[in-house]
């Protein structure tokens, strides 16, 4: 199966999550693609082949600020 996964990669939360979630279903020999800004902390010890990173770019706006 080819599973997409947004990712905010923080050092806890839900980067952790989701980065843990894509590396068992990779495991498992699904193609995981995650979609991020930049590669998340807890998956700098892995190298699974069926793994993609997918790389954004992030826009600031500034009604946010």
């Amino acid at each position: 199966m080819k599973i997409g996964i947004t990712c905010y990669p923080t050092v806890g939360g839900s980067g952790i999550l989701a980065t843990r979630l894509g590396v068992e279903l990779a495991k498992k020999g699904h193609d995981v693609h995650f979609i991020t800004y930049q590669r998340p902390v807890a998956i700098q010890g892995y190298d699974l082949p069926n793994v993609t990173m997918h790389h954004v770019s992030v826009v600031e706006y500034p009604l946010f600020k």
